[in-house]
Protein backbone atom coordinates (compact mmCIF):
# COMPACT_ATOMS: atom_id res chain seq x y z
CA UNK A 1 0.00 0.00 0.00
CA UNK A 2 1.09 3.70 -1.02
CA UNK A 3 0.74 6.81 0.79
CA UNK A 4 0.28 9.74 -1.02
CA UNK A 5 -0.91 13.69 -0.98
CA UNK A 6 -4.73 13.61 -2.24
CA UNK A 7 -5.38 15.27 -5.65
CA UNK A 8 -8.47 16.70 -6.81
CA UNK A 9 -9.30 13.62 -8.80
CA UNK A 10 -9.05 12.09 -5.44
CA UNK A 11 -11.65 13.94 -3.60
CA UNK A 12 -15.16 12.04 -4.93
CA UNK A 13 -14.02 8.55 -3.88
CA UNK A 14 -11.98 9.57 -0.89
CA UNK A 15 -15.20 12.00 0.75
CA UNK A 16 -17.11 8.39 -0.16
CA UNK A 17 -14.83 6.32 2.08
CA UNK A 18 -14.69 9.06 4.78
CA UNK A 19 -18.46 9.08 4.72
CA UNK A 20 -18.74 5.46 4.45
CA UNK A 21 -16.49 4.36 7.61
CA UNK A 22 -18.02 6.54 10.13
CA UNK A 23 -21.67 5.80 8.97
CA UNK A 24 -21.12 2.33 9.15
CA UNK A 25 -19.47 2.67 12.78
CA UNK A 26 -21.71 5.09 13.86
CA UNK A 27 -25.07 3.34 13.19
CA UNK A 28 -23.59 -0.01 13.97
CA UNK A 29 -23.32 0.97 17.90
CA UNK A 30 -26.38 2.91 17.57
CA UNK A 31 -25.18 6.64 17.23
CA UNK A 32 -26.12 9.48 14.43
CA UNK A 33 -23.62 10.09 11.37
CA UNK A 34 -21.09 13.19 12.03
CA UNK A 35 -21.92 14.00 7.98
CA UNK A 36 -25.45 14.13 6.40
CA UNK A 37 -23.97 13.10 3.37
CA UNK A 38 -21.29 12.10 1.20
CA UNK A 39 -21.18 15.52 -0.10
CA UNK A 40 -20.07 17.10 3.07
CA UNK A 41 -17.52 14.53 3.87
CA UNK A 42 -15.97 15.67 0.25
CA UNK A 43 -16.01 19.05 1.15
CA UNK A 44 -14.70 18.85 4.58
CA UNK A 45 -11.87 17.07 2.75
CA UNK A 46 -11.40 19.88 -0.05
CA UNK A 47 -10.99 22.77 2.57
CA UNK A 48 -8.51 20.45 4.45
CA UNK A 49 -6.48 19.89 1.58
CA UNK A 50 -6.36 23.48 0.56
CA UNK A 51 -6.09 24.99 3.81
CA UNK A 52 -2.93 22.82 4.70
CA UNK A 53 -1.02 21.48 1.49
CA UNK A 54 0.38 17.99 2.42
CA UNK A 55 -2.04 17.74 5.02
CA UNK A 56 -4.63 14.77 3.53
CA UNK A 57 -3.54 12.01 2.16
CA UNK A 58 -4.90 8.74 1.07
CA UNK A 59 -3.97 5.57 0.88
CA UNK A 60 -3.69 3.44 -2.77
CA UNK A 61 -4.08 -0.22 -3.46
CA UNK A 62 -3.35 -1.68 -6.49
CA UNK A 63 -4.05 1.65 -8.56
CA UNK A 64 -7.17 2.43 -5.92
CA UNK A 65 -7.62 4.99 -2.91
CA UNK A 66 -8.92 2.50 0.21
CA UNK A 67 -8.31 5.09 2.95
CA UNK A 68 -7.49 8.71 3.74
CA UNK A 69 -6.42 11.01 6.84
CA UNK A 70 -5.56 14.32 7.98
CA UNK A 71 -3.02 16.10 9.95
CA UNK A 72 -2.29 19.58 11.11
CA UNK A 73 0.85 20.69 12.56
CA UNK A 74 0.82 23.72 14.92
CA UNK A 75 4.57 24.15 15.96
CA UNK A 76 5.65 21.24 18.64
CA UNK A 77 2.08 19.81 18.35
CA UNK A 78 0.30 18.21 15.69
CA UNK A 79 -3.40 17.21 15.56
CA UNK A 80 -4.59 14.13 13.74
CA UNK A 81 -8.21 12.84 12.28
CA UNK A 82 -10.34 12.04 10.22
CA UNK A 83 -9.08 9.01 9.47
CA UNK A 84 -10.72 6.44 7.71
CA UNK A 85 -10.45 3.20 5.36
CA UNK A 86 -12.96 1.46 3.25
CA UNK A 87 -12.83 -2.10 5.21
CA UNK A 88 -11.48 -2.68 8.28
CA UNK A 89 -9.18 -5.33 9.47
CA UNK A 90 -6.83 -4.62 6.06
CA UNK A 91 -4.00 -2.70 7.60
CA UNK A 92 -5.17 0.78 5.64
CA UNK A 93 -5.98 2.53 8.62
CA UNK A 94 -2.66 1.79 10.07
CA UNK A 95 -0.70 2.55 7.39
CA UNK A 96 -2.56 6.02 6.54
CA UNK A 97 -1.68 6.35 10.58
CA UNK A 98 1.64 5.94 9.99
CA UNK A 99 1.84 8.25 7.40
CA UNK A 100 0.61 11.17 9.48
CA UNK A 101 2.44 10.24 12.20
CA UNK A 102 5.64 10.39 10.36
CA UNK A 103 4.91 13.62 8.44
CA UNK A 104 4.31 15.10 11.77
CA UNK A 105 7.17 14.19 13.65
CA UNK A 106 9.23 14.88 10.30
CA UNK A 107 8.08 18.22 10.88
CA UNK A 108 9.16 18.66 14.80
CA UNK A 109 5.79 18.30 16.14
CA UNK A 110 6.79 16.44 19.57
CA UNK A 111 2.87 16.06 20.65
CA UNK A 112 0.22 14.84 18.46
CA UNK A 113 -2.89 14.39 19.35
CA UNK A 114 -6.06 13.27 17.98
CA UNK A 115 -10.09 12.26 19.08
CA UNK A 116 -11.71 9.24 19.20
CA UNK A 117 -15.16 8.68 19.98
CA UNK A 118 -15.18 6.37 23.29
CA UNK A 119 -17.86 4.09 21.46
CA UNK A 120 -15.22 2.95 19.10
CA UNK A 121 -12.78 0.18 19.89
CA UNK A 122 -11.31 -0.87 17.41
CA UNK A 123 -10.47 3.50 16.45
CA UNK A 124 -9.13 3.16 19.94
CA UNK A 125 -6.65 -0.12 19.63
CA UNK A 126 -5.27 1.02 16.36
CA UNK A 127 -4.29 4.45 18.25
CA UNK A 128 -3.03 2.85 21.36
CA UNK A 129 -0.92 0.57 19.22
CA UNK A 130 0.85 3.64 17.98
CA UNK A 131 1.86 4.50 21.41
CA UNK A 132 -1.45 7.20 21.68
CA UNK A 133 -2.59 7.54 25.47
CA UNK A 134 -6.02 9.61 26.84
CA UNK A 135 -5.24 12.98 28.55
CA UNK A 136 -8.76 13.99 28.56
CA UNK A 137 -12.48 12.74 28.31
CA UNK A 138 -14.55 14.77 26.14
CA UNK A 139 -18.37 15.27 26.25
CA UNK A 140 -20.10 15.60 22.50
CA UNK A 141 -22.44 18.79 23.36
CA UNK A 142 -25.82 19.57 20.93
CA UNK A 143 -28.10 22.43 21.51
CA UNK A 144 -31.73 22.93 19.55
CA UNK A 145 -32.62 26.20 18.72
CA UNK A 146 -34.15 27.83 21.55
CA UNK A 147 -34.47 31.01 23.76
CA UNK A 148 -31.13 33.19 24.57
CA UNK A 149 -29.92 32.67 27.73
CA UNK A 150 -30.30 35.84 30.51
CA UNK A 151 -26.72 36.82 31.03
CA UNK A 152 -25.77 36.30 34.78
CA UNK A 153 -22.76 37.69 36.59
CA UNK A 154 -19.67 38.19 34.85
CA UNK A 155 -17.26 38.47 37.93
CA UNK A 156 -15.67 41.62 35.79
CA UNK A 157 -15.13 39.60 32.74
CA UNK A 158 -15.34 41.80 29.68
CA UNK A 159 -16.43 40.25 26.97
CA UNK A 160 -16.20 41.88 23.64
CA UNK A 161 -15.26 41.74 19.32
CA UNK A 162 -11.30 41.12 19.57
CA UNK A 163 -8.92 43.51 17.72
CA UNK A 164 -5.81 42.61 16.40
CA UNK A 165 -3.75 43.79 19.19
CA UNK A 166 -6.54 41.23 21.37
CA UNK A 167 -5.54 38.45 19.14
CA UNK A 168 -1.69 38.77 19.27
CA UNK A 169 -2.52 38.34 22.92
CA UNK A 170 -5.05 35.56 22.63
CA UNK A 171 -2.10 33.73 20.96
CA UNK A 172 0.64 33.86 23.68
CA UNK A 173 -2.27 32.57 25.58
CA UNK A 174 -2.83 29.99 23.72
CA UNK A 175 0.09 28.93 23.00
CA UNK A 176 1.24 28.68 26.99
CA UNK A 177 -2.33 27.12 27.73
CA UNK A 178 -2.85 24.24 25.07
CA UNK A 179 1.03 24.32 23.18
CA UNK A 180 -0.53 25.08 19.96
CA UNK A 181 1.43 27.63 17.79
CA UNK A 182 -1.91 28.28 15.95
CA UNK A 183 -2.37 32.42 15.42
CA UNK A 184 -3.81 31.78 11.71
CA UNK A 185 -6.29 29.63 12.87
CA UNK A 186 -7.12 31.82 16.03
CA UNK A 187 -7.54 35.13 13.84
CA UNK A 188 -10.03 32.75 11.36
CA UNK A 189 -12.26 31.64 14.39
CA UNK A 190 -11.93 33.79 17.34
CA UNK A 191 -15.19 36.01 17.40
CA UNK A 192 -15.13 36.72 21.33
CA UNK A 193 -12.50 37.51 24.05
CA UNK A 194 -12.83 37.95 27.10
CA UNK A 195 -10.57 40.26 30.22
CA UNK A 196 -10.51 40.65 33.52
CA UNK A 197 -8.47 43.76 35.13
CA UNK A 198 -7.25 44.55 31.69
CA UNK A 199 -5.71 41.16 30.89
CA UNK A 200 -6.70 38.55 28.09
CA UNK A 201 -8.21 35.66 30.39
CA UNK A 202 -9.73 33.45 27.92
CA UNK A 203 -11.65 33.58 24.33
CA UNK A 204 -14.67 31.37 21.91
CA UNK A 205 -13.85 30.85 18.45
CA UNK A 206 -16.84 29.34 16.50
CA UNK A 207 -17.64 28.40 12.97
CA UNK A 208 -20.83 28.01 10.36
CA UNK A 209 -21.13 24.06 9.36
CA UNK A 210 -23.68 21.86 7.42
CA UNK A 211 -25.44 21.18 10.73
CA UNK A 212 -25.45 24.55 12.62
CA UNK A 213 -22.72 26.50 14.43
CA UNK A 214 -19.68 24.39 15.72
CA UNK A 215 -18.62 26.29 18.85
CA UNK A 216 -14.64 26.15 19.25
CA UNK A 217 -11.68 26.78 19.55
CA UNK A 218 -11.98 28.25 23.25
CA UNK A 219 -10.08 28.42 26.69
CA UNK A 220 -10.81 30.43 30.13
CA UNK A 221 -9.52 30.98 33.14
CA UNK A 222 -11.81 28.71 34.76
CA UNK A 223 -15.33 27.23 33.72
CA UNK A 224 -17.39 29.76 34.92
CA UNK A 225 -15.92 32.06 32.65
CA UNK A 226 -16.26 29.70 29.83
CA UNK A 227 -19.77 29.69 30.63
CA UNK A 228 -19.94 33.11 30.82
CA UNK A 229 -18.50 33.46 27.41
CA UNK A 230 -20.95 30.66 25.61
CA UNK A 231 -23.82 32.68 27.42
CA UNK A 232 -22.92 35.95 25.67
CA UNK A 233 -22.63 34.25 22.22
CA UNK A 234 -26.12 32.46 22.33
CA UNK A 235 -27.54 35.95 23.97
CA UNK A 236 -25.99 37.87 20.46
CA UNK A 237 -27.70 35.22 18.36
CA UNK A 238 -26.01 32.03 17.81
CA UNK A 239 -28.84 30.31 19.78
CA UNK A 240 -31.11 30.66 16.63
CA UNK A 241 -29.34 27.68 15.34
CA UNK A 242 -28.17 24.38 16.27
CA UNK A 243 -24.77 24.13 17.95
CA UNK A 244 -22.31 22.12 18.55
CA UNK A 245 -19.37 21.28 21.29
CA UNK A 246 -16.68 19.14 22.28
CA UNK A 247 -16.22 19.76 26.28
CA UNK A 248 -13.24 19.29 28.15
CA UNK A 249 -14.15 17.35 30.72
CA UNK A 250 -10.66 18.26 33.11
CA UNK A 251 -12.49 21.29 35.30
CA UNK A 252 -15.32 21.62 37.60
CA UNK A 253 -17.89 21.99 37.63
CA UNK A 254 -18.76 20.78 34.25
CA UNK A 255 -22.59 20.71 34.50
CA UNK A 256 -22.91 24.82 34.00
CA UNK A 257 -23.50 24.72 30.12
CA UNK A 258 -26.05 21.93 30.03
CA UNK A 259 -28.12 22.69 33.12
CA UNK A 260 -27.95 26.96 32.19
CA UNK A 261 -27.56 26.83 28.63
CA UNK A 262 -29.58 24.25 27.41
CA UNK A 263 -26.98 21.97 25.77
CA UNK A 264 -27.38 18.29 26.48
CA UNK A 265 -24.39 15.22 26.24
CA UNK A 266 -25.09 13.63 23.00
CA UNK A 267 -21.83 10.87 23.70
CA UNK A 268 -18.50 10.91 25.09
CA UNK A 269 -15.25 10.94 23.30
CA UNK A 270 -11.15 10.89 24.55
CA UNK A 271 -8.72 12.94 23.46
CA UNK A 272 -5.49 10.74 23.06
CA UNK A 273 -1.65 11.95 22.81
CA UNK A 274 1.10 10.74 21.42
CA UNK A 275 4.85 12.31 22.81
CA UNK A 276 4.56 15.37 25.07
CA UNK A 277 1.39 15.55 26.52
CA UNK A 278 -0.42 18.70 26.76
CA UNK A 279 1.03 21.57 29.22
CA UNK A 280 -2.15 22.40 30.97
CA UNK A 281 -5.94 20.60 32.10
CA UNK A 282 -8.09 23.38 31.56
CA UNK A 283 -11.34 24.59 30.93
CA UNK A 284 -11.94 24.43 27.31
CA UNK A 285 -13.79 23.50 23.80
CA UNK A 286 -12.08 21.64 21.64
CA UNK A 287 -12.39 22.67 17.75
CA UNK A 288 -14.91 20.59 15.94
CA UNK A 289 -13.70 21.47 12.73
CA UNK A 290 -10.48 21.45 12.36
CA UNK A 291 -10.61 18.28 14.39
CA UNK A 292 -9.31 18.74 17.87
CA UNK A 293 -7.42 22.08 17.20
Amino acid sequence: MNARDIEAGDLEVAGSILYNAFSRSAETRGHPAPWPDENTARDLLAGYAEAEPGGVVVVEEGGAVVGVGAVRIRGESASIGPLASWMDGRGIGGRALDELIERAEGAGASSIRLYVDAWNPGAYALYAGRGFAPVDVVSHLEREPGNRPQLGISRGLVVRAPTAADLDEVARLDATLTGNTRPGDLERAVRYVARRSGAVVGYLGFSKTSFGVALGPAVCADMTDLTHLVACALADGLSDGRARARLSTATSPRSDLCKALGFRVRELGLVLSRGAPPPARLAQLYSVSPEIL
